[in-house]
Order: C-alpha cells, then structure tokens, then sequence
C-alpha cells in the first residue's frame, strides 16, 4: 500500500510553477459548461432614475459530495503523484501522459478496497500502461468497498493539496482556515456546498481558475452570482422589495418581496450557457458538442413613482413620527399620493420600513401598512354617504340634516358627544364631520343604494394593485338574510351595522382604498385602477406604455363636483381641517378619528388611528394625498385627525405644489372664500366646538 504520509507530502510539494509546465495534461472526455448570467432588468423612477444596480462577484465553493466521493478526489491526487513519477519523466506523449495519471489513480483506488482479492483497480491500472483507456470503470459499483479510514486520508491529502494551492490567492484565508470551513469538528466533511470565500476581485478569480484547470482540482469551483443594490435603500423599500440569497437558494438570489417578487418573470431574465471542449494546451478547441446560447437580459421597469415627490413624503413622514413617538411604542404611518385623472401612484411609503441592502430592521419593517395595513377610518368614510344619497337623486348637498342625537331604527345612540350640534344641511355634515349627520343622510339613500356605492367605490375587494399582501375590507354585515315561509329570500337592514358604517366604524379597510376613494371624486367621479408601473423597456429597446385603466364611473359629474366643493369648505374656520391650509391654494380634503380597538374587544378611549385625506387645488385636483398616524402620543395638544395629520398634509403638500409648479389658486394667502350656505338669509346653528371634530 501506498504511504499516506508519503502522498500528504508528495501532493502538497506541487508548485504552480509545476502545474505550468505540466498543463497539458486533459481529460478529453470532459465537456466544460458554463453558466451565462444575465443583467436582472433595472427598476427606475418616473424621470428614469435608476433605483436597483447588479453587482456580478465570484465565490470559492467546495463540493461536499465531490470531495467525500473517492473515485473523484482520487483523480486529483492521482494527477498529483504521477507529475512527480518516473513514469511522467519517461512519458514523451500527451497520450502517455494521461495513461500514467490514471494508472495512478486507479492505484489510489485499489488499495482504499475492502476486498485485497477482487482488486480490479489495480488490475485495471496495469492495463492502462499497455493498452487504450476505456471508458468503462470497474470501480463504479464498488463504492461501499472502501475502506473508510484511507478514504478519510485521501480527504485530508486532497483538502492539504488544494489549500497549499489556492490560499496564497485568497486573502485573509490560511491553509489551516480553509481545512477548517470544509471539516466538521469531527473531522467529517458535509456533502453539500460550501463556501469558501465570497466576493472576490478580478485577478483573484483568473488565478483562481487558472490553478484549478492546471492542477485537476475537481469539487472545487468558482460561482459567479449577481448582487442586487439599491441607490436608496431606505426610500421606497415596500414597493420595491428586494432579492436574496438564501439557504435554499444556492449561488443565484431570489425575489423576496415587492415589485422584485411581483415582476420577478419579467426582471430575471434567462440564463445562457457556453460549453466547450479544451486540449492539453488548455486550449478552447472546435467540437462537435460544442454550444453557446447568450444570456438574455431582463426587462427594464419604469414606474409611476417620482423619488424627489417620494423624498418629501418619506422626509416629513419620519418627521411626524418622531414627534408623535413616546418611550411606550412607536406609532405606524403611511403617506399616499395619487394623481387623481390617470390613478398614477406619484409617492407612497410605509413606517416602520427597513434597509433594502442590509435588511435591516426588516423584523418589524416588513409590513407595508399603506397597502396591507386595515384599520378603521372614522369620519374620512362619510363621503360615501353624502355620495349614496346626493348621487341617487335622495338628496341635495343643501338637504338640511339634524346632527341632534340619532336613534332611529332602534340603534344604540348615534352621538357628537362632547359636542353638541345643530342642523346644517349635507355638505355641512362633511365641514363639520358629525356622526349622526352622516348617519341621516346615509338613510336618505338607505341601505341598500347605500350598499351598491360600498362596491362601486370597490370596499368589497382589495384594491388591484401590482403588490402582493393587499389587505381585503373587513366589513360588518348591512343586511342580514332570513328565509320566508315561502321560501324566498329577505334581506333584513342591519341597522347598528348600518349606522356605524357611515361614519367610519364597524369597518376595516387600508389606506389605499381611502385614497382611491378621495382619487374618485378627484376624478370627477371616475374611479380608476391604481397605476404603479408606468411602461416595460424591451430588450429591443422599445418601450411598452402602460396605460391608465378606468374601472368604473361610481358617480355623476356633478355630484363629484358639489362634493369637491363640500370638501373645500372642510378646511373653513368652522371645519375640522383648517390646519390643512395651503398659503396661496384652495385646498379641500377630510380629516378622521376613530378609536382604537383592543385585541379583546372594545375600544380604547385615549388611543386613536388618525387621519387627513386632502386635495389641491380643491377644485381641480392636480394630486389627493392621505396621512394616516396609527397611535399618535402627544402631550402637545389633543390628538386628532385635524391637530395630527392635517399638518403634515400642509408641509407635504405645499412641497409638492413647489416641486410640482402648480399655479396658485387660492385668494388671500390660502384662506377660502366665504363657505357656501344653503340657508343664507335664515337662522344659522350655532356650532359647538368643545369636542375634537374626528
């Protein structure tokens, strides 16, 4: 048998300078494959600026199960001893050459058998010296006929030779470093992939594969893989999302998240794959099995977003949030803008979020609140209402409505309570946001036009959107179904349910829903399909134009327009979004407050989701934009949606309109005209204002 010791020592002793001179040994019947990587198509903002790079980089991988398997790792040693042979020395043809590199393999393999009487390996290594080498090994049913402990040299004596070959060109990677990434502390090798550094730069990886081809290291290679980066990693995080490599994923990433995930197919591209044949020279040389087939590049995404209109909106958002913030918890939010006549989304961002490039506080940050977050929207709901009912011919926007205390229909009272209000007439209601207002003019419809504008507006479905997770309405029923003595079927008026729905509880939806809605009436009344990708560059280099889609008309002309101008009036002295004023700008909108629920049930009374859904300019809106704080903390004043978010929509919007250049509409520094008042020359109401409007 041979030496172990004598192997260890003869293998490692092999100089690059050696494997030069001696590279033109090959085994001709190896055909190399190689894998082409494509470019991930880019995502790129509205203007076109890109927002994703790729990062191509190479990893040394050791093959656990090529490197446990003796028959393989005993070709590198084999090549190794018989550089060093008499045997080589008298060799004069490639031929020959090759002849003694597997007679000596072979010779590894024999003496590693359990079964000294069967040794055909060693039979089959004196018949290598005389004649033609065939193909067929008699070795390949014999797997479990190695003796274990020279299996285990042979492990050790291939891992010593690679490692004194390739460490000088690793940096930071000692012999003894490199062992020890591929052995256990048992002194076993796994059977699987193991890397053994990442990232490494161009003339390592020439070396690298330089001394691998030349020295016959097999279950050795180098994977190139693509690195995804991110220009701004922490700006637009949800929407984007982010590929990665995982456990499961092996040398290429995986879409994980956003529209990374969602666009995967269109992004990826396909891979390309080139192999070929080399001759003792490690020449590429022509073949018959030869084959190229390029990589073919994904497609390039343009989306909806502008990043200067998002950089305002993620900037005063974290801005809010560290105001509203106590050392108990750290309220969620969102911010949305829409450009109402296309239902192009020009900036939404989500708190908390995280750090595409290091993921970074993606534990917590994963959830995309303004897409897959639910939450009660109290008094931003009562345009539904005044819709229902002014759209269907009920009512008028100057209907006069009591915003007394309601218990019609037998429902548990309806109240402003602390405040205590008057009469007004239905666009009143919306200026002065009062819940049993809403409730009467949600009758004036009744439940069932009522129902069919909950659907119009699309409050029975997630809104469809280009983004997985989006959340679903959760809705208290209006009706309840009972079965007659007939037969048939009656719906019976939910009525509680009913009454809670119009001013925004006994509901559940997300933030985009509510922005939709307010981009409707925006609209003119034209609900669109909210539009996040803009278009797809080809590889040709056309570009496919992705077109607004109109889902449905929910209302008339003229009653999206007497809604625009209720909402105008929201922002007045006397209603709850006066804070939302824009200096220079009509601006209208609606705020809401509703309390909190407990995970037990109930609701608490001093922890609220507050919000403000404005326009600007209110009559012919350029962009709606909604703020949604989910637990605001504040010793500052009350909390609200008038005194929380209207603010931010102020600072937001009048960004916007700076960014944006939008004229100036408004009359005496942003402050609107006299409110509209139906009853002009009549008793007015005296409007309390002792309660925090929701």
């Amino acid at each position: 048998m041979l030496s172990i010791t004598w192997l260890a020592s003869t293998v490692i002793n092999i100089q690059t300078s050696e494997l030069d001179k001696n590279q033109n040994v090959n085994d001709k019947e190896g055909l190399i494959s190689e894998t082409i990587l494509p470019q991930r198509g880019r995502i790129m903002d509205a203007r076109e600026e890109i927002l994703t790079n790729n990062q191509f980089s190479h990893t040394l991988i050791v093959d656990g199960h090529q490197v446990t398997d003796p028959k393989t790792i005993c070709t590198t040693l084999g090549y190794a001893i018989a550089v060093h042979s008499e045997r080589w020395a008298k060799a004069t043809t490639d031929k020959d050459k090759t002849k003694v590199a597997r007679y000596f393999r072979s010779k590894l393999l024999a003496q590693a058998l359990n079964d000294k009487e069967s040794d055909k390996e060693h039979s089959l290594a004196q018949i290598l010296i005389s004649e033609e080498p065939t193909h067929s090994d008699s070795s390949s049913k014999q797997d479990d006929k190695y003796l274990p402990e020279v299996v285990r040299d042979y492990q050790y004596a291939f891992l010593d030779y690679a490692a004194e070959l390739l460490c000088p060109y690793l940096t930071g990677i000692s012999k003894e470093d490199f062992i020890a990434k591929v052995k256990k502390q048992d002194g076993s090798i796994p059977k699987g992939r193991i890397v053994i550094c990442k990232n490494l730069a161009s003339w390592q990886v020439e070396k690298i594969k330089e001394i691998i081809d030349h020295g016959r290291i097999v279950g050795i290679r180098l994977e190139e893989s693509s690195k995804r980066v991110y220009s701004s990693p922490e700006c637009l995080t949800h929407v984007i999302g982010y590929i990665a490599h995982t456990a499961e994923s092996g040398p290429y990433p995986i879409a994980l998240a956003g529209l990374e995930k969602e666009l995967d197919d269109l992004l990826m591209g396909r891979n390309g794959l080139r192999q070929y044949r080399k001759d003792n020279n490690n020449r590429i040389i022509p073949s018959k099995d030869s084959n190229f087939i390029d990589a073919v590049d994904g497609q390039n995404v343009r989306l909806s977003v502008n990043m200067d209109y998002q950089a305002i909106i993620e900037e005063e958002l974290d801005a809010a949030l560290n105001i509203y913030t106590d050392e108990t918890h750290k309220p969620r939010g969102c911010i949305i803008v829409i450009e109402p006549k296309t239902g192009s989304i020009l900036a939404i961002a989500s708190r908390p979020h995280y750090n595409l490039n290091t993921r970074k506080g993606i534990s917590e940050g994963a959830f995309h609140y303004a897409v897959q977050g639910l939450y009660e929207p109290g008094s931003t709901f009562k345009v539904i209402a005044a819709t229902a009912a002014v759209d269907s011919g009920k009512a008028k926007f100057d209907t006069p409505i009591s915003c007394r205390p309601c218990t019609d229909h037998g429902v548990r009272v309806v109240t402003d309570s602390p405040r205590s209000l008057g009469d007004t007439n239905v666009a009143g209601v919306l200026r002065v946001s009062s819940n049993p207002g809403a409730y009467r003019v949600a009758q004036k419809a009744g439940p069932e036009i009522y129902e069919e504008y909950i659907r119009k507006f699309g409050l029975r479905e997630p809104v469809d959107i280009q983004l997985s997770g989006a959340a679903k309405p959760q809705m208290q029923p209006i009706f309840k179904e009972e079965i007659e003595p007939n037969g048939k079927k009656k719906k019976i008026p939910q009525w509680t349910n009913f009454s809670r729905l119009t001013y925004g509880y006994a509901t559940t939806v997300s933030p985009l829903h509510i922005a939709m809605i307010y981009a409707t009436i925006a609209n003119n009344g034209v609900r669109m399909k909210p539009r996040l990708i803009d278009g797809i560059y080809h590889n040709n280099g056309t570009f496919q134009y992705n077109p607004p889609v109109e889902i449905c008309r929910v209302m008339k002309e003229s009653t999206a327009k007497g809604l625009k101008d209720a909402l105008f009036h929201v922002t007045d002295n006397n209603g709850t979004a006066k804070n939302a004023r824009v200096p220079d700008y009509d601006v209208g909108g609606k705020t809401g407050t509703a309390h909190k629920t407990k995970p037990s049930g109930g609701y608490y009374t001093d922890r609220y989701t507050v919000s403000f859904v404005g326009m600007l300019p209110a009559h012919d809106p350029r962009f709606i934009c909604l703020v949604v704080i989910e637990d605001p903390t504040t010793a500052l004043h009350k909390v609200g949606g008038g005194s929380v978010c209207a603010p931010i929509f102020r600072k937001v919007a009048t960004r916007l309109a700076a960014v944006m250049n939008i004229p100036k509409t408004g009359n005496n520094n942003g402050k609107p005209p006299k409110p509209y008042d139906p009853f002009k020359n009549k008793k007015k109401t005296t409007v309390s204002s002792t309660k925090k409007p929701s």
